[in-house]
Formats: C-alpha cells, sequence, structure tokens
C-alpha cells in the first residue's frame, strides 16, 4: 500500500519528542506546527493504521491462540514472564513489575496526540470549512476508538452500577504539556468516547464508505458507537447503530471463492473493512505461523470454504504445528491476508446485531445475521435460524459464541466479548486450558480474574500518580 506521509519540519521534530513525553503521558508536540492549511492539517491522517503487536496476548488469554512458531517449552521456561502468566493462568506472576513498557500501550496514545493535533489546530488553519469539519469528525472518532481500545485492555468491564466508582484510563484530549493526564472512571471514560462520536460529530463525516485504507467514512462512525454501547450492556441502543453502519456498508468478505482458487488473498482495499488496523509491518498476514488452540481448532467446521480448500505450495491452510504445542492445536499457512486486528468491519455489525437481536428476544431474526456470515464461510451452510423455534436464549448466544470465536480469532473482539460476558450469571465461564500431562495438564482461568486487565506499564506509572493498576 502506498501511504501519504506528509510531516513538515517541525511536525516531525514534534513526533520525535513523543518518547519522552508519553512516558508522562504527555504526549504533546513541542513548539508550534508549520501546518497553515487544513489540506496540510488532513496530512495526520493519512498514515498507515497500524498497532504493532508482536504476540497477541489477549487472544492467548482467551485460549484461542498461541504464537507464532513457539512451543509450550519456550513459554513456560521462565515463570516470571508474562507469556508464562497468560498461558498458565497464574496470578501470581506480577505483571506489573515485569511490564516496563508497553509498545501497544505508547502507539495508541501516540495516535491519539496526532488526532489532538488536528483537532486543536483546524480552527486555525486556512481553507475548506466542509473538509474542516470532515477531518475534526475524523480525528474525534478514532481519539474515541483508540480509548476504547485502552479502557478495555487496562479496566474492567464497564457496568452501570459500579463503572462510576472502578479507575479506568486518562482520557487524552487536548495538547496541553503542563497538564496532568488523569486517570477517569470508567463511567468517565465511556462518557466521553460517546461525546466523540456523538449524531453530531458523526454528521461531518463522508456520509458513505471510504476505501483509502487510511481512512474512513459514516460506516466506521456508526460502528464505534455502536461497539461503545454494545460494551456498555446498552443493547438496544447498539443494535440501532450497528444497523445504522449496515446501512452505509453491508458487504461481507465472500471466501467462497477460496473453492475455485484454492487461494485466500485479503488486501489493505477490502470493502468489508469500515477502517482497518493490522498489527504487523511487512507483507506477511496476520495470521500467517499463528498456532491456535486445540479448543478453538474443533470450532472449524470441516466444510469451511478456507479449511476445505486452502491449498497453496503444498500445503493447507491449516497444519499440525511444531510438536512441542498440545495435541489438537493447529498452524495457520495463509501469508497473503492483511487481519483487521483492532479495527472493525461489516462482519463485527453483524455480530453483534446478532447479539442484541437474541437479548431482545428476536433469536430467529438474530441466527439470521449469523447465517448471512457463515453462508460466505461454509460450503452447504444449514441456517442456525432454522433451529431457533426449539432454542432458548442461552444456546442461541452459544451458537452465537461459538461461531464468532472463529471468525474473530487473532483480533480484540473476542477478549472484549468475553470480559462483557463474564459479567453475567448467564455467561461467564471459567476457561480450561489443557496443557498436556507434558507441560502441567490442565489450568483455568476465573471469569473475575484480574488477569482480564491489563497492567499500565511502568514507564507510565512512574510519572503519574493517578495510574494505580486497576486490578
Amino acid at each position: 500500500m502506498t501511504t501519504k506521509k506528509i510531516f513538515p519540519a517541525l511536525l516531525m521534530a514534534a513526533a520525535l519528542s513523543l518518547t519522552a513525553c508519553e512516558e508522562k503521558l504527555d504526549i504533546v508536540p513541542l513548539g508550534e506546527t508549520t501546518l497553515t492549511t487544513v489540506d496540510e492539517l488532513e496530512s495526520l491522517l493519512n498514515q498507515e493504521p497500524l498497532l504493532y503487536f508482536l504476540d497477541n496476548e489477549f487472544e492467548i488469554l482467551c485460549n484461542n491462540t498461541y504464537t507464532d512458531y513457539d512451543g509450550l517449552p519456550d513459554f513456560l521456561a521462565n515463570p516470571n514472564s508474562i507469556l508464562y502468566a497468560l498461558v498458565t493462568y497464574d496470578e501470581s506472576v506480577d505483571r506489573a513489575n515485569l511490564t516496563a513498557s508497553s509498545d501497544l500501550y505508547e502507539s495508541l496514545y501516540s495516535n491519539i496526540n496526532y488526532m489532538n493535533v488536528v483537532i486543536s489546530k483546524a480552527s486555525d488553519v486556512s481553507g475548506d470549512d466542509a473538509k474542516r469539519r470532515q477531518i475534526v469528525a475524523e480525528a474525534r472518532v478514532l481519539r474515541a476508538w483508540y480509548h476504547f481500545l485502552l479502557v478495555n485492555m487496562h479496566a474492567r468491564q464497564y457496568d452501570e452500577a459500579t463503572a462510576g466508582e472502578l479507575g479506568g484510563v486518562p482520557y487524552v484530549d487536548n495538547t496541553n504539556v503542563g497538564e496532568e493526564k488523569t486517570k477517569l472512571t470508567v463511567a468517565q471514560v465511556y462518557e466521553r468516547i460517546l461525546a466523540d462520536c456523538s449524531d453530531e460529530v458523526l454528521a461531518n463525516l463522508v456520509q458513505g464508505h471510504v476505501s483509502t485504507p487510511c481512512r474512513f467514512g459514516l460506516d466506521f462512525g456508526y460502528g464505534v458507537r455502536a461497539k461503545a454501547l454494545f460494551q456498555m450492556k446498552r443493547y438496544d441502543e447498539a443494535l440501532r447503530y450497528a444497523n445504522l453502519a449496515l446501512g452505509v456498508n453491508s458487504r461481507i468478505e465472500d471466501r467462497t471463492t477460496v473453492k475455485t482458487t484454492a487461494n485466500w488473498i485479503l488486501d489493505e482495499t477490502a470493502q468489508n473493512n469500515y477502517y482497518l488496523i493490522w498489527s504487523k509491518t511487512g507483507n506477511m498476514g496476520d495470521l500467517g505461523g499463528l498456532c491456535i488452540t486445540a479448543d478453538l481448532a474443533r470450532l472449524i467446521d470441516p466444510d469451511d470454504y478456507v479449511y476445505k480448500y486452502y491449498y497453496q505450495d503444498g500445503v493447507g491452510a491449516w497444519e499440525d504445528p511444531y510438536p512441542t504445542l498440545p495435541e489438537g492445536c493447529l498452524q495457520c499457512q495463509v501469508w497473503d491476508i492483511h487481519w483487521n486486528v483492532f479495527g472493525l468491519r461489516a462482519e463485527s455489525m453483524y455480530y453483534l446485531a446478532a447479539e442484541c437481536l437474541i437479548r431482545l428476544g428476536q433469536v430467529r431474526e438474530g441466527l439470521a445475521q449469523v447465517d448471512r456470515v457463515r453462508a460466505l464461510r461454509i460450503e452447504n451452510y444449514q441456517p442456525f435460524a432454522d433451529q431457533a423455534a426449539t432454542l432458548t436464549e442461552r444456546e442461541a448466544m452459544k451458537l452465537l459464541q461459538d461461531s464468532k470465536r472463529v471468525e474473530f480469532m487473532n483480533t480484540f473482539e473476542n477478549f472484549c466479548d468475553r470480559k462483557r460476558w463474564n459479567s453475567e450469571t448467564d455467561y461467564a465461564e471459567t476457561i480450561t486450558r489443557d496443557l498436556g500431562p507434558d507441560y502441567g495438564g490442565t489450568v483455568s482461568l476465573r471469569p473475575d480474574s484480574p488477569l482480564w486487565v491489563w497492567p499500565f506499564p511502568q514507564n507510565a506509572v512512574l510519572h503519574n500518580s493517578s495510574l494505580t493498576q486497576n486490578y
């Protein structure tokens, strides 16, 4: 992908200063930028949508993946490590002291900084007013999304009764270097997220889908608001915005073509993406080399088009991994896909709408939304909706949960879902992982385990007294 990266000299200097500033969460540019027009300011939005993340630790915790190539001896060799804690579900490991820094945490706040520069400078530059309102709206929606990711990583699940008391994250909405970026409550963070993707803000986005990978339109705007409301368990409101998002862009990635091509290629311009944020540099797919657990592998339908028909260079899509992982694990051999790890795609909205409908008593309608996606994933597909009349809500939810777990492997979706379900009596689940007899046997993860909350990195905590850990 050719990405526009236009950085005037002083803005580049500001960017280089972020490392020191981020440690204090004072992530602001030093001095004045030379940006004088709306078009120049817009260049800050034309950046590769990448959050570098070597191993998807969220999926490791959810018992969905291990990591590229490594076997259990590598994970378990050092009991005083983050990976050891995540694989063995060992709550005694001091994760806070082991997290000296975090590339993901720092890159999220760096991206928020760019958004704040756009917002703060917009009124001072010359140019078209409609374009000015559009780029400010984009910056505010992205600022909301980045904070959504942060609060779900570093705080406990939102619950109406406790959100006003639970510790959240700093919501950085300015470029004031002298202001302490104080940690807010979970409720306050979500209030600001909703303010940054309000209807008034969304009205200034491009009123459609934007094909340029670096940018987005109204589908992503509606999607962000739907996801925030969904995580807040405001299911009726979330359903409304999911439907609005699908009204703008309902395109589902069609994997039936793998049957005739024996190949699965997913590039950055895939039209089902509302906004693509992947997690690796280079041309490798974010699933290539990934090892999934036996627990997840069992959920892949034998008639899945990719699983059944992909065949390149003498190998299928999923092969046996190195022998140092538990029996039944599979390793992905598909390398030509850019996987939407931290962004949103139409499939997110179909599954979101499905769960909302099921919870609202419309089981058939909810399962029909799941069917729309699965029909393009599984050959000779038998619709879930046909079973609706005999299913309870919990049984319908189980169908959704298992299929969604496969659809969103190696993304942030499964982690958010599991945290939310774990806060509800009907859907809380103790996860068990069978490491095999050579590596400790079965381990378990409680629904209310502190492992569901990621620690703030020490280089942030040391410079910000408000950043007490949230677990």
